[in-house]
């Protein structure tokens, strides 16, 4: 038995998945400027975008299905700086840092937002 494996790259701000001989098969457009990292998740990809470009108060933190459809934004803090970096997942959360270093812990099947750490250099 064959199966296709394939890969997941971004390219020009697309994130793309090609297939073993080199074909590109399906890609999801960024909502509003690119995609500069991602991650995959349970049956999902974890996507952080550029947030410039993006209306104001709207998260820079998706999750993608395995399709690229669209399964939630993160509820991010009012009070954060936009996703700064994906950190990983664990089980039912995922957890990235803001843009002022806070890391911010969301549920990894809803986008719920669960806590936000503040380190103590940030504090301070």
């Amino acid at each position: 038995m064959t199966t296709s494996i394939s890969a997941l790259a971004v390219i020009d701000g697309t994130l793309c998945e090609f297939q073993r001989d080199g074909s590109r098969s399906v890609g999801h457009q960024p909502i509003a400027t690119a995609v500069v990292e991602f991650q995959r998740g349970p049956m999902c990809y974890f996507v952080r975008e550029h947030a410039y470009g993006l209306l104001p108060g709207m998260p820079n933190l998706y999750c993608l299905d395995l399709d690229f459809r669209l399964q939630w934004l993160a509820e991010w803090p009012a009070d954060e700086a936009p996703c700064a970096s994906i950190l990983g997942h664990t089980g039912d959360f995922i957890s990235a840092t803001s843009g002022s270093g806070a890391v911010v812990r969301i549920d990894a099947h809803t986008g719920r937002l669960i806590s936000v750490e503040h380190s103590l250099a940030a504090v301070g």
